[in-house]
């Protein structure tokens, strides 16, 4: 949405329109990747600490899960991979 406003406000340079330069966006070489991210994503510290501890308890559990049907090769794996999927949404939420 970001890139189509911006293209809107450059046409509008180029035909002789007025253009606010109040509200216009930064360049991009003055916009860092992580502000970005911090745009786009409404969690506080608390719910990503919350997040990553439920991630680390599911996880864990399906891991020693895992291991006491082992020798039943489909339920194995899927709560091997079940537990792996959380080991990496625990990385995400934080």
């Amino acid at each position: 949405m970001d890139r189509m406003r911006d293209a809107l406000e450059r046409a509008k340079m180029l035909v002789g329109m007025e253009f606010d330069e109040e509200s216009a966006p930064p360049p991009p070489e003055e916009q860092s990747f992580f502000d970005d991210i911090n745009r786009h994503c409404t969690l506080n510290t608390t719910q990503r600490l919350y997040g990553f501890a439920i991630c680390l308890a599911a996880g864990l559990t399906c891991t020693f899960l895992s291991m006491i049907v082992f020798f039943n090769p489909v339920k194995f794996g899927v709560t091997f991979t079940l537990g792996n999927a959380m080991a990496l949404g625990r990385s995400v939420a934080l």
